[in-house]
């Protein structure tokens, strides 16, 4: 996965998490989904487990949620791992 890619991805994870709401955020989660399904054949189980908690954090972000800065912090974390781990593979 090139680095532009990833930042793509990144961009589009931020997109969601700081929709203002979850209506907002319908159309980018579906981006965000089929981003991350066509990805997925390219990574590792391990990854793609990685990229399914981003992407369900992201979505449980979304809008005006209680404990937002809990899945902010859930994604930040599983994004390090993800982002090292594409890294690696490169």
């Amino acid at each position: 996965m090139d680095k532009n890619t990833l930042e793509k991805l990144r961009e589009l994870v931020d997109a969601v998490m700081y929709a203002p709401t979850k209506k907002d955020a319908k159309n980018l989660i579906r981006r965000l989904e089929f981003m991350a399904s066509y990805m997925k054949s390219d990574l590792d189980g391990y990854l793609s487990g990685k990229l399914s908690e981003i992407v369900s954090y992201a979505k449980e972000a979304s809008g005006q949620v209680r404990n937002k800065e809990h899945w902010i912090s859930n994604i930040e974390r599983s994004w390090y791992v993800f982002e090292n781990g594409v890294k690696d593979k490169q």
